[in-house]
Parts: C-alpha cells; structure tokens; sequence
C-alpha cells in the first residue's frame, strides 16, 4: 500500500511513478511535480518503481499573472 496525496492506494511489485499518475487520473504531467518520501523526482524518472509504503505527493504546479 502506498499514500498518493493522503489516498491509499494499493501497490504492486514494479509500480512506477507513471503508473500511480495514470490511476490517480493525472494527465497534465508537465504541470505536475512530484515528491517520493519527501525526495523531488523528475520527470526522466518517472518509470523508477515507487516502494511499498512511500508516500507521494503529486502538486499541480499553477501559473499565471
């Protein structure tokens, strides 16, 4: 099981960052940054497998003026 914005969600062996966005319904991946376990993750990184247990935060970045 892993924490994806306070949501449990069950985990599986060689689930990566990618495949939590796509189940949290996240498509705007260039507006989205993510954290595992408190550590900054980029976007090249998003195929590494997340571990059981973390925590991801995934923060819609806005902009605007």
């Amino acid at each position: 099981m892993i924490t994806v914005n306070g949501t449990r969600l069950e985990w599986h062996e060689g689930m990566t960052i990618s495949e939590v966005l796509a189940r949290m319904d996240y498509t705007a991946l260039s507006l989205i940054t993510v954290f595992v376990d408190g550590r900054h993750v980029p976007d090249t990184d998003y195929d590494v497998p997340v571990p059981d247990g973390s925590e991801v935060k995934a923060i819609h970045i806005h902009h605007g003026g």
